[in-house]
């Protein structure tokens, strides 16, 4: 496979890559999303759509799937999907209990791998809801459900160790770190639960390393695999901006080796942007892909209830692995009514209104001309929050989904 930052000539390079069996034009189809909030309402929506057996067992890991797919074939169409989870995944008796202190039972992981996810990075503020005993169960619950995960672990170790696999002829790696973990910290133990930090340079408190030590580290890693992608969790809430120091560490960790950096909590769409390397070569920053299943925002034009499915395809070359490909997908989270919340990717609704329109506008009784009012508005709302949501991405990195036909939206880059 290639390692990166070599001194080898080009013809030394093509022998290396023959040896070590990766081609040039070896690709992968890698998917990432926003944030998996098990908001109160989004539980109550699996559970007042659990489907069971005569045994009386779900058939639908206790209505999990329901919540997650309007997302399978997205996720399908990926060689890798990945999703950051904001939650424990626990099955404690008492739970830690609050607004904003989460949990959530291991079928949700079993749904995620059913719909198609593969990776589940969870490195985040709440991490630590569920104490220690929730980073562990965690950890076992992906494991179950057949999850890769990257992020807090039941060490220093397994905190901080890169999730790395072979797909595709390459070697994939992920790294996954918060900046910040609701006032609380590491334990001064390193043989008990961790979460992967990198500290802000005002807030050295949580038990985290500094910029400079994490940089080395995505060094080291990346001269390991052929493509790295980094998943940091940081940023303000609801700006709709980047911090400019996580701005200035997304540039360092490309410059390390990184093809991609994926960001999120903001909890609303920020920029995407590429960022040159001294060589030459490109690599993406994604500050934040929103949420990606929440109940946060009042209606639902609201910018927190926006998202994004970012598909990158990674290519080996000559010259080392490099982002071939980008395609924002335009997602976002709706209140259906009896179907309750679910997150839906906008092509796929608005392809589906406008089928339905063709059908009930040609009719002349008043239901019909009631409801073609009624999705007139649907779709044009619609249409102006896709466009809302690719605002933020370079121009020509939106494509439609196969068989939509819908035209590109605006672009602010």
């Amino acid at each position: 496979m290639w390692r990166p930052k070599t001194d080898l000539g080009f013809r030394t390079v093509l022998v290396l890559v023959m040896v070590l069996g990766a081609a040039p034009g070896a690709a992968v189809d890698v998917i990432f999303t926003g944030d998996v909030i098990p908001h109160v309402t989004v539980k109550e929506t699996a559970k007042s759509h659990v489907r069971r057996g005569p045994d009386g067992a779900s058939l639908n890991h206790d209505g999990w799937d329901h919540v997650f797919g309007p997302l399978t074939e997205a996720f399908r169409r990926a060689d890798v999907a990945v999703v950051n989870l904001e939650t424990p995944l626990t099955t404690l008796r008492r739970p830690a209990y609050g607004e904003l202190v989460f949990n959530a039972p291991p079928a949700m992981a079993q749904a995620l791998a059913a719909v198609g996810v593969t990776v589940a990075t969870f490195a985040n503020n709440h991490s630590k809801d569920q104490d220690l005993a929730g980073i562990t169960q965690t950890r076992k619950h992906l494991r179950e459900a057949g999850l890769l995960a990257a992020g807090a672990g039941t060490s220093w170790k397994e905190a901080w160790e890169p999730l790395c696999f072979d797909k595709g002829g390459l070697r994939l790696c992920f790294m996954a770190f918060t900046r910040f973990m609701n006032g609380l910290h590491n334990d001064e133990n390193r043989k008990k639960p961790q979460v992967p930090i990198v500290d802000y340079d005002l807030d050295r408190s949580t038990g985290g390393i500094s910029e400079r030590q994490f940089v080395k580290k995505v060094r080291e890693v990346a001269a390991t695999c052929d493509a790295l992608f980094v998943t940091p969790h940081w940023g303000e809430e609801y700006w709709l901006e980047p911090l400019q120091s996580d701005r200035r560490l997304a540039a360092a960790v490309i410059e390390a080796g990184a093809v991609a950096v994926i960001g999120n909590h903001p909890h609303v769409l920020q920029p995407v942007e590429t960022v040159t390397r001294a060589d030459g070569r490109e690599g993406l920053v994604a500050f934040s892909l929103g949420n990606l299943v929440s109940s946060q925002g009042s209606d639902d034009m609201d910018t927190k209830r926006d998202g994004m499915l970012l598909q990158l395809t990674v290519r080996l070359t000559e010259t080392g692995v490099t982002v071939a490909r980008t395609r924002a997908l335009p997602v976002w989270t709706d209140n259906r009514g009896k179907l309750g919340i679910q997150p839906v990717v906008a092509d796929d609704e608005i392809l589906a209104m406008r089928e339905r329109l063709a059908v009930v506008e040609t009719r002349d009784d008043a239901v019909s001309q009631s409801e073609t009012r009624a999705l007139k508005k649907r779709l044009e709302k619609a249409v102006a929050r896709r466009a809302r949501i690719l605002s933020g991405v370079p121009k020509g990195m939106y494509e439609a989904l196969p068989g939509t036909q819908l035209a590109e939206g605006g672009a602010r880059r």
